[in-house]
C-alpha cells in the first residue's frame, strides 16, 4: 500500500470510527487482513529464496522474542536490498510470527 493511500486511508478510517464504531472496527479488520496478505506474499516472494518452512520450525532458533524476529527480518531487508518500506517490515514479520513463532508482540 502507497504512503497517499495509507494517509487517507487513516484519515478515513478516523472520521468512521469518530461517527459509527462499529464501521471502523470492520474497517480496521479489512486492513489487518490486507496486512497478513501482504505479509504472506513478501515472505514468498522473498524470504522463500533463503529460508525453507523447517528455518522457522527448528527448536535451536535464535529468535526468541517478537523484537528480535522483527530485527532479523529488518536484517534481511537491509543486508539482501530487498528494499522493504518499515510498515512492510512489520507486515512479513506479523505474519511469520502468526504461522511459526506465536510470540506476544
Amino acid at each position: 500500500m502507497n504512503r497517499g493511500v495509507a494517509l487517507l486511508l487513516a484519515a478515513y478510517v478516523g472520521s468512521l470510527m469518530a461517527a459509527d464504531p462499529e464501521q471502523g472496527k470492520a474497517l480496521y479488520y479489512g486492513v489487518e487482513i490486507e496486512r497478513t496478505i501482504q505479509g504472506e506474499h513478501y515472505t514468498d516472494a522473498n524470504c522463500e529464496t533463503c529460508h525453507g518452512e523447517d528455518f522457522y520450525q527448528r527448536q535451536e532458533r535464535k529468535v526468541q522474542s517478537y523484537a528480535a524476529l522483527e530485527a532479523f527480518v529488518e536484517g534481511c531487508n537491509t543486508n539482501l536490498d530487498v528494499g522493504w518500506f518499515p510498515d512492510e517490515v512489520t507486515d512479513v514479520s506479523a505474519w511469520l510470527n502468526r504461522e511459526y513463532y506465536r510470540f506476544e508482540e
